[in-house]
């Protein structure tokens, strides 16, 4: 468990100045992760290169819902305020849902509901087979169009929380440990 620091600065505050620290990390590698698959043409070689696809529309949902979640620890508020998504239209409004609703259901969790298990029995004649048939829309990534304006979605959260976080910083900053630094020279 990590040492509990007393700073001399209104704890909220705090709290949220730490939360927009991290959560401009999960949007720069939402961004980032969502820019490689985009630009390497990764969507080009599907159903190919299926395995790497997947992998990559993972990351991006679990780094972009990350400061959505409730997380635990004191240092920062349990999830991002939802303002931060105030500028968003009903489109970037329904992507966003969708992702953090899949992320829930299919990416980082297996909800066996939200995926549809329906185990079949095939009769081949001179016997049966069990196989488990999952219709779950996570067997298809995220449309290439629906991907580009999440990574815009991103870049635009990673822009909004660093300014946020420069409305606060300038109150914080001289009331935190300062590690010097000496030069080399």
């Amino acid at each position: 468990m990590s040492e509990r620091i007393e700073i001399d600065v209104d704890q909220e505050e705090f709290r949220l100045f730490n939360r927009l620290l991290l959560s401009y990390n999960d949007f720069k590698q939402a961004y980032e992760v969502a820019s490689e698959l985009l630009e390497n043409s990764y969507y080009d070689d599907y159903p190919q290169n299926r395995t790497l696809v997947h992998a990559l529309n993972l990351t991006v949902f679990v780094a972009y819902s990350r400061p959505f979640k409730v997380s635990r620890g004191q240092r920062a508020l349990k999830s991002l305020p939802e303002e931060v998504l105030s500028d968003f239209d009903q489109e970037q409004m329904q992507i966003h849902q969708q992702v953090l609703s899949d992320r829930d259901t299919m990416m980082a969790h297996s909800d066996a509901d939200a995926n549809n298990v329906l185990p079949q029995v095939l009769d081949l004649g001179h016997k049966k087979i069990l196989v488990p048939i999952n219709t779950s829309p996570y067997a298809t990534p995220l449309l290439r169009e629906a991907m580009e304006k999440l990574a815009a979605m991103s870049y635009c959260l990673q822009e909004k929380v660093f300014d946020m976080r420069m409305e606060i910083e300038h109150r914080v900053i001289n009331k935190l440990p300062v590690k010097r630094v000496e030069d080399e020279a």
